[in-house]
C-alpha cells in the first residue's frame, strides 16, 4: 500500500466515527419551543410570562437560564437561534435593547431561510409596535394590554407558538396544574378559589361543575390522571374528602405517580382535622390566615410541568 493511499484509507475508515459523533452532539443538543428574545430592562415581565409559558408545557430558552457564568453569551445564543421552534420579540416601553435587536435580525434571517415562525410581544403599556421597527411591522403581534395576566394574550402566544389556532389549544389540553379534591358542601368556596387560579394562569382539572351531564368525573378522571400535575385536598366544614372510599383511592394514586399532594385549610372548618398519617406531612396552605396570600402560596405548591412530566 502506498503512503498516499494509506492516507485516504484513514480518512475514510475516519467518517463513520465521524457521523456517529456528530449525531451524538445534535442528539444531545437541547429542543426548545420558543426563544424569548428581550431587553433586560423587562427581565421581571419576561420571566413571568416564561414561568405561564413552562406551565403550558412549553420548553423555553430564557438566557438566565441556558447561559452559565463565565460563557460568551453572544455564542450560545447564536447556537440557540439553530435549535428553537419559535422565537418571540418582547417590546417594552424602553424598546429592544442593542443585542436584542441584533438577535431580533438573526430571527427574522431564519424566519425567511428555515421558515420559523416569530411573534413580536407587546408589553404591558406599549401601544403598537414602533415605526422605527419596520423589520417587525408586518408580523402579527401579541399584545398584553390587560396586564402580565393577561390570560386572551397568553392563549393567543400559546397559539402562535405551537401554531395551533386557540379553541384548538383549549379542547386538546395536554396537562392540567391541579385536581380539586373536596366535599360537597365546601363546592362554593372551591369554586370561587378555581376562579383566582385560572386568573393566574393555573389550569385546574375540569371539575365536577363542567363535566358534561350524564359523564362520570371519576371515569374520566382515571383516564386523565397521569395528565394532572398535583392534586389540592380541601378540608372544610366536615373535615376532609378522604373520608370517602373512592376519593382516597385517587389520593394514593397521585402520591404513587410522585404528584404533589397540597391541603388546603377552608375558612369554614370547626375544629382542627385529624389528618391520616399519609397526609400529615404534606404542604399546608391556611385560608383562615388573612396577613399572606394563600393563593400564591398554593401556586407555589404546583411544580412546572414538561413534555417529559
Amino acid at each position: 500500500m502506498t503512503v498516499r493511499s494509506a492516507i485516504f484509507t484513514d480518512v475514510y475508515s475516519s467518517v463513520p466515527k465521524f457521523i456517529a459523533v456528530t449525531k451524538t452532539i445534535m442528539t444531545n443538543q437541547p429542543d426548545f419551543d420558543v426563544f424569548l428574545a428581550h431587553n433586560s430592562q423587562d427581565k421581571p415581565q419576561v420571566r413571568a410570562i416564561a414561568n405561564k409559558l413552562k406551565r403550558r408545557g412549553l420548553k423555553v430558552w430564557l438566557d438566565e437560564e441556558q447561559i452559565l457564568p463565565g460563557t460568551a453569551f453572544q455564542d450560545v445564543i447564536q447556537q440557540a437561534l439553530q435549535n428553537v421552534r419559535c422565537a418571540a420579540i418582547f417590546i417594552g416601553l424602553g424598546g429592544l435593547g442593542k443585542w436584542q435587536i441584533l438577535e431580533s435580525r438573526s430571527l427574522l434571517t431564519r424566519f425567511v431561510d428555515a421558515d420559523i415562525p416569530v411573534i413580536p410581544v407587546l408589553l404591558p403599556g406599549v401601544e403598537g409596535i414602533p415605526e422605527h421597527l419596520l423589520f417587525l411591522q408586518e408580523l402579527n403581534y401579541v399584545k398584553f394590554e390587560k396586564g402580565i395576566d393577561d390570560f386572551e394574550a397568553l392563549d393567543k402566544l400559546e397559539s402562535g407558538i405551537r401554531q395551533q389556532p386557540v379553541k384548538s389549544l383549549l379542547k386538546n389540553s395536554r396537562h392540567f396544574d391541579i385536581f380539586l379534591c373536596y366535599n360537597d358542601e365546601d363546592r362554593n368556596e372551591v369554586k370561587q378559589i378555581a376562579e383566582q387560579l385560572k386568573e393566574r394562569q393555573i389550569r385546574p382539572w375540569l371539575d365536577i361543575w363542567e363535566v358534561r351531564t350524564g359523564t362520570s368525573w371519576q371515569r374520566l378522571l382515571e383516564t386523565q390522571i397521569a395528565k394532572i400535575n398535583s392534586v389540592a385536598v380541601f378540608i372544610g366544614k366536615n373535615g376532609g374528602p378522604w373520608q370517602k372510599e373512592g376519593i382516597e383511592s385517587f389520593i394514593w394514586e397521585f402520591i404513587e405517580i410522585g404528584r404533589p399532594v397540597i391541603l388546603i385549610l377552608l375558612p369554614t372548618i370547626q375544629q382542627e382535622p385529624n389528618f391520616p398519617i399519609y397526609l400529615k406531612r404534606k404542604i399546608r396552605v391556611d385560608f383562615r390566615q388573612q396577613d399572606l396570600d394563600p393563593i400564591a402560596q398554593l401556586i407555589d405548591g404546583i411544580p412546572e410541568l414538561n413534555d417529559e412530566s
